[in-house]
């Protein structure tokens, strides 16, 4: 099973799209779920409002950026690392980057656990105005 941050650090691009479905309680980058595309007429037209898909949160509503500069500005003291890190920021695509040198760096399960609040924060917050409860 993944784990909420896991999730969030996959929306690691513009172009990362997730959709969850409510029959097979899974998420994927379908935006239908697999049972009802074993069933979907090719001509079809998705329809706008869908009771079983939802589309998950977007890199700009998650902004990582944000979180992870905080997560280096409050928890990083070595100077040389918190440049490293903010370096990685500056790119376009900088999440993957971060995440990877935060493991090298052994900091990662130290990110997890000050950061993945804030990203159960925003879970639970699309999940509820989704009409969604999550257990």
């Amino acid at each position: 099973m993944v784990s909420i941050i896991e999730l969030m650090l996959a929306i690691n691009n513009r172009n990362a799209y997730l959709f969850y479905h409510k029959d097979t309680n899974n998420f994927d980058r379908l935006p239908v779920s697999a049972i009802e595309l074993q069933n979907l007429d090719m001509d079809a037209k998705l329809s706008v409002k869908d009771e079983n898909n939802f589309h998950f949160l977007t890199y700009d509503e998650i902004d990582h950026a944000d979180i992870m500069r905080f997560y280096v500005r409050e928890c990083v003291d070595d100077k040389e690392i918190r440049k490293q890190l903010f370096n990685i920021l500056r790119r376009s695509k900088y999440v993957d980057s971060f995440i990877e040198r935060l493991r090298e760096l052994n900091l990662y399960d130290e990110f997890n656990m000050i950061c993945g609040d804030i990203y159960d924060q925003l879970f639970l917050d699309w999940a509820k105005k989704n009409g969604l409860n999550f257990k």
